[in-house]
């Protein structure tokens, strides 16, 4: 990478999972729309570096204007999705895959289209890139599905990366989804977070219960393709830290959230 300084700096708490794999998923595309792309964490904000130039309200402009549609029409709910970005283009699977885990983090219901929610929630970041370019992650808002041109009554459900939204619920003794209230989502991390587990994935510990993931921060400024070694912990670098969370379930509807993560004690951080 030849521009020492990032195009891109945002604000993310490291105990959010959501936001985690949000930094990840911006990774990923800005390593798409310019390959080459570099990341890091550093100074409780996420940077990245690429040939682009593209400011924030750039990026998650461009992001939310993809095209984004299911690969199979006949099943769109369980069907994996397309997106494209200009000639940039990326295909998310990750919540079938029972061989490297991926399966083992979908949060939500079968009766649920992932192509939907994504659809929405990548609609509404725009909103938040005009709004909050400097801190896209706190950007929150109600977000509706859309029938006939005309928005439903009821806020759509998110994916439940974020982990605020699973704070609130515990704290309330209730679930305002299911008590059919209209709630604020944050679209952007629920956006960019499920673009980020494509690549990057949590290390699975079966040995906790409920079973827990634990996912690693790194400083260097690395590639999204060595980046996704070090976030599952295969690849061990200097100065970084690793958080753990788990995926409780919420009350027999076969959805779940990510919670707060905390930090794990090490020498290496």
């Amino acid at each position: 990478m030849k521009n020492p300084t990032p195009n891109i700096t945002i604000p993310v708490d490291l105990t959010n999972p959501g936001q985690f794999f949000a930094c990840c998923g911006l990774l990923e595309l800005a390593d798409r729309l310019w390959p080459g792309a570099e990341g890091w964490f550093e100074n409780n904000a996420f940077a990245v570096s690429c040939e682009g130039g593209a400011s924030v309200a750039d990026f998650l402009g461009t992001v939310a204007s993809a095209a984004i549609e299911p690969v199979d029409r006949g099943d769109p709910a369980a069907s994996a999705i397309g997106c494209r970005l200009g000639t940039a283009s990326i295909l998310l699977d990750w919540w079938r895959d029972e061989a490297s885990g991926g399966q083992r983090l979908k949060t939500w219901a079968g009766r649920q289209s992932a192509w939907q929610i994504l659809t929405l929630m990548t609609a509404k970041a725009a909103e938040g890139a005009a709004t909050h370019p400097y801190n896209p992650f706190n950007f929150s808002a109600a977000v509706y599905d859309i029938v006939d041109g005309r928005a439903k009554a009821k806020t759509i459900s998110p994916f439940y990366f974020d982990s605020r939204r699973a704070g609130s619920s515990l704290d309330a003794g209730f679930s305002a989804d299911e008590q059919q209230m209209s709630v604020s989502e944050y679209p952007v991390v629920e956006a960019l977070a499920m673009v980020g587990l494509q690549r990057f994935r949590p290390r699975a510990d079966d040995t906790t219960n409920p079973r827990s993931f634990l996912y690693t921060v790194w400083t260097q400024r690395l590639p999204a393709i060595s980046a996704s070694s070090v976030a599952c912990g295969a690849v061990a670098v200097p100065f970084c830290s690793t958080y753990r969370f788990t995926r409780p379930s919420r009350g027999g509807q076969y959805v779940s959230m990510f919670t707060r993560a905390k930090r794990e004690r090490s020498s290496n951080a």
